[in-house]
């Protein structure tokens, strides 16, 4: 079963990623998605909703129909990097450096924000990504460990750890889509490419609720608030569990005899450090770009190490995000049966965003 923490293994909360724990019995006040299995040994916290406490903004969007007649929130984290969702009404109270991020980001996207058409939402923030080992089919379960935010609207909006199920596909085609309304931020000297926060619509539920508006999960990968000093892009974490998805179905492709595409697919690094890392763990000796077995040591054993592993190896190049999704929407007409029917409920509920009520706005099919 491979996992991969979206934080480094050191800072993923250790109860997470215990099957036994996650059997446990759960308080029935929980109000969660079908899919969603909270941790027993996690405190269920009231979500607080002030304004003037947060510190970045995530997302934007409009919510069909209104509720409380409040159109327009946004998505925000706090000190600590934990989800608190404003209304559009409390943008004056806002942070000066909040409102300024909401500022750029609404002229460097151009546009108006997205309408979500739901009578339910929940938000996400996972920190690790988990493949079942013994899955047998392509699209298979990956489990996402992290906090759920939810359900909202509501009178009791809490906050629970704990684990969703959806399939590889959901969680490709998820960021795949959302990227068009990824949230801009102000590139600084720091930022190697111009800093976004990205998230996925994600189903938590079976596609008849879906319909009726329910279950939907927007999913925000978690980013250790040490790193939220000047905002809180997420790319790095985003492509970190789409390479970790492709390699998956890319594995299964080549074992199973899957589409030829995939298994040819030339597949870069989301970090060329943990590259060269993995590498180094099983034998590699990395010089520049290439990776050659370590000298291997006499007698049998070594003879035969050497033998399994006696090709040197080019280490794969790192790409942006926007790469990675890109691979994600090429990929996805490769999924045997895709789009599911929970696919398109799911997207038929993320309607373009409006100048005025009546007129759509265009969207590109593509970010840049």
């Amino acid at each position: 079963m491979d996992s991969t923490p979206l934080r480094g293994s050191g800072d993923a909360a250790p109860p997470l990623d215990c099957p036994g724990g996650l059997r446990q019995p759960v308080a029935a006040s929980v109000s969660t998605p079908r899919y969603f299995v909270p941790h027993a040994a996690s405190p269920v916290e009231a979500v607080p909703c002030d304004a003037s406490e947060v510190v970045h903004v995530l997302d934007a969007f409009r919510l069909e129909p209104a509720f409380l007649g409040e159109p327009e929130w946004f998505v925000c984290t706090d000190v600590v990097g934990q989800l608190q969702l404003i209304p559009g009404s409390e943008r004056a109270r806002l942070p000066a450096s909040v409102q300024a991020q909401l500022a750029h980001h609404e002229v460097a996207a151009g546009r108006p924000p997205r309408r979500l058409a739901a009578a339910e939402l929940f938000f996400f923030s996972p920190e690790l990504v988990e493949h079942p080992a013994d899955a047998e089919g392509f699209n298979d379960p990956v489990y996402l460990y992290g906090t759920l935010t939810g359900p909202w609207p509501g009178n009791a909006v809490t906050r629970v750890n704990g684990q969703l199920t959806v399939t590889r596909g959901d969680v490709l085609a998820g960021f795949a889509h959302g990227a068009q309304d990824a949230f801009h931020y102000v590139k600084d000297a720091e930022s190697r490419d111009v800093p976004r926060a990205y998230h996925a619509l994600l189903p938590g539920d079976r596609a008849d609720q879906l319909a009726q508006g329910r279950g939907l999960v927007l999913t925000y990968p978690a980013v250790p608030a040490e790193l939220q000093a000047h905002h809180a892009a997420n790319g790095a974490q985003v492509a970190s569990v789409l390479h970790a998805v492709l390699t998956q179905l890319q594995e299964d492709a080549r074992a199973h005899h899957g589409p030829k595409e995939l298994a040819a697919l030339d597949l870069p690094a989301a970090s060329r450090a943990m590259a060269i890392a993995d590498l180094e763990l099983r034998g590699y000796e990395v010089k520049g770009d290439l990776a050659t077995p370590r000298p291997t040591k006499g007698g049998l054993v070594g003879k035969l190490a050497g033998w399994l592993q006696d090709e040197a190896v080019r280490v794969p190049r790192e790409a942006p995000p926007p790469e990675f999704l890109e691979l994600a929407r090429r990929v996805l007409p490769l999924i045997p049966g895709w789009p599911t029917e929970t696919e398109r409920t799911l997207r038929a509920h993320v309607l373009a965003g409006t100048l005025s009520p009546g007129t759509p706005v265009t969207r590109a099919t593509v970010p840049r």
